[in-house]
């Protein structure tokens, strides 16, 4: 009874340890995800305030940022009924603007149903190009880019693009029809002869702006093209490290009341090696992973109670050495650039190396099982250096042996060195 007593308050603490690590991990993501850089806000009244922006969320969305003024840590959500216009010094340039958006169908049962349907409203645009003659903007519904454009001062006006497919039938086997009116729009509105043919433009940001570009050069007009940020690179790192473990196996026999029989829980330092891509979307917040790590546990000992006649077990003999290959994702949360931490979850096969084996009565040795299992972890990194704490769904070693089942548990703290192989600093 005192054996299962503190076995139990063992499992218990462990557990309020993972809990509370993940709670403590989650509030970090009050931590700064997305740089703040410096900008402007423009108010309903045309006045100009410098302040600190960030895009919180997709980078394409431009309903998604925010702005904290230069004398205050305040963060406030750029709201479209408060603010007219805003941006990052040299990279960014945000309107309001009252505009038509296409809300029909994509897919249509015929080619008479081609007729597109408008819904206007007030929206941030974001500008591309910005000249004396015209300027380009474009806005995302629905993940997808949409452009608009004005002449002059004209008022905005929908650059019209849409791709229908005809009939419900399986992808691949449908009628595709395109309305490239926007080329005829370019044509009538934006011509400087045949060194610019409208026809061979596509409805793209790089087509477009250059179209825009080489027009006011034809006509020897200024301009400003606000491009893009560059596409960004995930980061390929690999990682040596050093593994530090508690591992601890129990034997059950399944139809009779015999005890559970602990083995002892043995401490063993042993060595892995990572390999991890942080994706370069929703600034760098996801990575996928993978490891091939090597344990080894070794020991006769068992946690038997004072009840227990202990002779009963002296065949019990437990050598375990294996090499596991966890496969999984993680979310990170970033304090700055420095500092990152992070929640792991995977899945976790292992391959147990030929020497391994268990004896349970004298009848010899027998095999153990390639039974797989779970991990979830909590980590932190400082620059190159990382540490992270593991815990392993258990797992059961003996299921092939008759009427014999085991649960092998598992934590660990694993200390690592991160070299990056791909990406930008």
């Amino acid at each position: 009874m005192i054996v299962k007593l503190n076995k139990s308050l063992f499992m218990k603490s462990k557990f309020l340890l993972i809990t509370s690590l993940f709670y403590f991990t989650i509030s970090l993501m009050t931590f700064a995800q997305t740089e703040f850089k410096e900008g402007y806000i423009v108010s309903n009244q045309d006045t100009i305030i410098d302040c600190f922006i960030r895009n919180a969320g997709h980078e394409e969305s431009t309903m998604d940022y925010e702005y904290k003024l230069k004398e205050s840590e305040r963060i406030n959500k750029i709201a479209l009924s408060r603010i007219k216009e805003f941006g990052i010094n040299n990279e960014l340039k945000c309107i309001r603007a009252f505009i038509a958006i296409d809300v029909s169908e994509n897919t249509i049962p015929d080619k008479k149903n081609a007729i597109l349907e408008w819904e206007e409203g007030h929206v941030y645009l974001r500008t591309l190009f910005e000249g004396e003659l015209a300027s380009l903007y474009t806005y995302y519904h629905e993940g997808n880019p949409l452009y608009y454009y004005s002449v002059g001062d004209n008022p905005i006006e929908p650059l019209v693009y849409k791709k229908y497919y005809i009939g419900n039938v399986p992808v691949g086997l449908q009628e595709i029809i395109v309305d490239n009116t926007f080329q005829v729009q370019l044509k009538e509105n934006l011509d400087c002869g045949n060194s610019n043919d409208a026809k061979k433009v596509s409805y793209t940001e790089k087509d477009l702006a250059k179209y825009f570009a080489n027009y006011h050069n034809c006509k020897n007009s200024e301009y400003v093209q606000l491009k893009s940020a560059p596409a960004k690179k995930g980061h390929l790192l690999i990682k040596p490290g050093i593994i530090y473990s508690k591992t601890q196996l129990s034997i059950r026999e399944i139809e009779d009341a015999s005890p559970k029989i602990p083995f002892a829980t043995e401490d063993n330092v042993s060595f892995g090696l990572e390999l991890e891509y942080i994706l370069p979307f929703q600034d760098y917040r996801w990575s996928v992973f993978t490891e091939a790590n090597y344990l080894s546990y070794s020991t006769d000992k068992k946690d038997l109670g004072k009840d227990v006649n202990s002779s009963l077990y002296d065949s019990y003999i437990i050598d375990y050495k294996s090499i596991e290959i966890p496969i999984g994702f993680g979310i990170n949360f970033y304090a700055n650039k420095s500092n990152r931490f992070y929640l792991r979850a995977a899945f976790a096969p292992h391959f147990i190396l030929g020497s391994s084996y268990i004896t349970v009565d004298a009848s010899g040795k027998d095999e153990l099982s390639t039974a797989s299992r779970f991990m979830a972890s909590v980590g932190y990194s400082y620059k190159n250096i990382g540490l992270e704490f593991k815990y392993y769904t258990p797992q059961n070693l003996t299921q092939h042996i008759y009427q014999r089942g085991s649960d092998l548990t598992q934590v660990s703290l694993k200390l690592s060195y991160s070299f990056q192989l791909y990406g930008d600093k």
